[in-house]
């Protein structure tokens, strides 16, 4: 079964753009060395943050789309992610299991209809 994830970054502002894209190249290949590939890749730009974060109103967002076959070891991800000090915040969201629910949300609402259009 593939597992899907999604990785926001918030990077300080005051980091150049080619720092940003080094930044993304360094944990694009901390995930593949895990097991998981990255699909895609969505960079925001510079954006207000919505509360100051070390003092910056301001950061750089860039998410990452990760897909893997087994489960990619987040937490050796997760403790370099802390210890770099060009990010602000990051948060890692599993999100296969929502496709799931909502496969299986719309699929109880199509079976009534079913059961009504067979009764008359």
């Amino acid at each position: 079964m593939t597992r899907t994830y999604e990785l926001g970054l918030v990077i300080e502002p005051r980091q150049s753009d080619e720092t940003v894209l080094e930044i993304v190249a360094k944990y694009r290949d901390m995930i593949a060395a895990s097991g998981g590939t990255v699909t895609a890749e969505d960079n925001w730009g510079r954006r207000k943050l919505a509360y100051p974060i070390r003092k910056f109103n301001e950061g750089k967002y860039v998410f990452l789309f990760v897909a893997s076959e087994g489960s990619v070891t987040w937490t050796d991800i997760e403790r370099n992610l802390m210890q770099n000090e060009a990010i602000l915040r990051y948060l890692v969201v599993r999100t296969d299991l929502d496709l799931k629910r909502a496969a299986t949300k719309a699929k109880k609402r199509k079976k009534p209809a079913q059961i009504e259009e067979s009764e008359p």
